[in-house]
């Protein structure tokens, strides 16, 4: 890690991705990370989630935290200040997301719709099972997603046969959305303009916090905006490649050694 403790010292405002970040590969939080957490925030000092998960899936990791932290979840779609307080939700529109449903039935790639913290699938698979299990969310099987969403959506992820590492196909271009990636061989799709960082900075305004006293904490190409917007912006080790070959400043432990508590347990 390029950074020295003493450039943590007026830190106000810490941002953390949960997948391959907060969670180990066990999708466990460690008793030491979640003491830190707690005990910075009893200080006053505030931490955010920011994640590509579903609003409800990111509410679930915060419930295990036991703090009453903001939260930026379906890679900035939705922004919440406190369990009480939405402040901000966007959807992809209908006639733009149906263009990246077919796209993706064209090439047969596996595809997830998630409409208001629910997952639609075209048909039953133990992978999207066991998913909405760990993540706290509903799970429907529709049939031909095409032509059974009839709403607007919050998200779309993609899945290719390969790795594409953030490589997007140049057909997807002129469709109107944002589009990113949380994982090696797979695109997420979210509203128009929308971003981690957009997510993240709609918190500090909200809490009165400078970028320059923001750290971030990701490990995957998603995160590079919000890495770039904070003052420090800490990549995980076991970052993926797409990120790496993009950010220098990178922790020199993993998210299953406590990558997370090294970085902030001097704080």
């Amino acid at each position: 890690m390029n950074n020295k403790k003493q450039d943590l010292k007026n830190i106000e405002l810490i941002a953390i991705d949960i997948d391959g970040t907060l969670l180990d590969s066990k999708l466990q939080v460690s008793q030491k990370t979640k003491d830190k957490i707690r005990e910075l925030v009893d200080r006053g000092v505030y931490v955010t989630l920011v994640s590509g998960r579903t609003f409800k899936a990111t509410e679930f990791i915060r419930q295990r935290l036991e703090v009453d932290i903001p939260i930026v979840a379906y890679n900035g779609g939705k922004v919440v200040y406190s369990e009480d307080e939405e402040a901000f939700s966007a959807k992809i529109p209908l006639t733009e997301a149906i263009k990246i449903i077919k796209y993706g039935e064209e090439r047969n790639l596996y595809v997830k719709v998630y409409i208001d913290d629910v997952l639609y699938t075209k048909e039953p698979d133990e992978k999207s099972l066991a998913f909405s299990v760990s993540n706290n969310i509903d799970y429907k099987v529709v049939g031909k997603l095409s032509e059974n969403i009839h709403e607007d959506v919050n998200m779309i992820v993609a899945y290719y046969n390969e790795d594409i590492h953030g490589v997007i196909d140049k057909k997807l271009k002129d469709i109107k959305v944002t589009i990113t990636t949380s994982v090696s061989n797979s695109i997420d799709v979210i509203p128009e303009g929308i971003s981690k960082d957009k997510g993240l900075k709609m918190i500090a305004e909200h809490l009165n916090v400078r970028r320059d006293n923001i750290l971030a904490i990701g490990n995957s190409l998603n995160d590079l905006d919000m890495l770039r917007y904070a003052g420090i912006g800490i990549a995980m080790k076991n970052s993926d490649i797409s990120l790496l070959k993009k950010w220098k400043n990178i922790s020199q432990y993993t998210n299953d050694e406590e990558g997370v508590y090294r970085i902030i347990k001097d704080i």
